[in-house]
């Protein structure tokens, strides 16, 4: 008995000095929600965002938001048509790391009170300090609504179209330095 509880000693000692980067990668849960503002316009230039395609419209949304990674900043530049959404999303923490994912939705339509919903997928592809590497997916709702759009683009004029979204996200990072 005196062997076994020494092995293992000897074994939860071993783990506890193992350094971070030689053990399996951390897998981390991330669940959040994240509240931006966004702006949206033609897409004249043809910019495609993370390989996507360049749909019709280019959108470019900021904000932050809370998660069980801690607080973080959203930023997303983005192209939609056709109900499809696709492009690139960096979430950053206040010390300055930085977590990316490519962003992929498909829009549902709106209700009478012109609320919109989409629902997708965060492929998360790197990052940057405790994000190095980061791997891994998360599923996305969002609503969001359009303020004005008669005096956007959408009216006619050459204003960008405006809007607040709200996204709740879950899903798994794992990392690895």
């Amino acid at each position: 008995m005196t062997k076994l509880l020494g092995s293992l000693a000897l074994t939860a000692m071993t783990l506890a000095l193992t350094p971070r980067a030689a053990l399996a990668d951390d897998v981390d849960t991330i669940r959040g929600s994240f509240a931006v503002a966004f702006s949206s316009t033609p897409n004249a230039g043809n910019v495609a965002y993370c390989g996507g395609t360049a749909l019709p419209t280019a959108v470019e949304a900021h904000g932050d938001g809370y998660s069980t990674l801690g607080p973080l900043s959203f930023s997303l530049q983005k192209t939609s048509g056709g109900g499809l959404f696709h492009g690139c999303l960096t979430l950053t923490a206040p010390n300055g790391d930085v977590l990316t994912a490519t962003y992929d939705a498909q829009g549902n339509s709106p209700n009478a009170n012109h609320f919109s919903s989409a629902n997708g997928k965060l492929t998360f592809t790197g990052g940057t300090g405790q994000f190095s590497g980061a791997r891994g997916n998360a599923e996305f709702t969002a609503v969001f609504v359009q303020f004005y759009p008669l005096s956007s683009f959408v009216g006619g004029t050459s204003a960008p179209l405006q809007g607040m979204a709200f996204y709740l996200v879950e899903g798994t990072v794992s990392t690895h330095e």
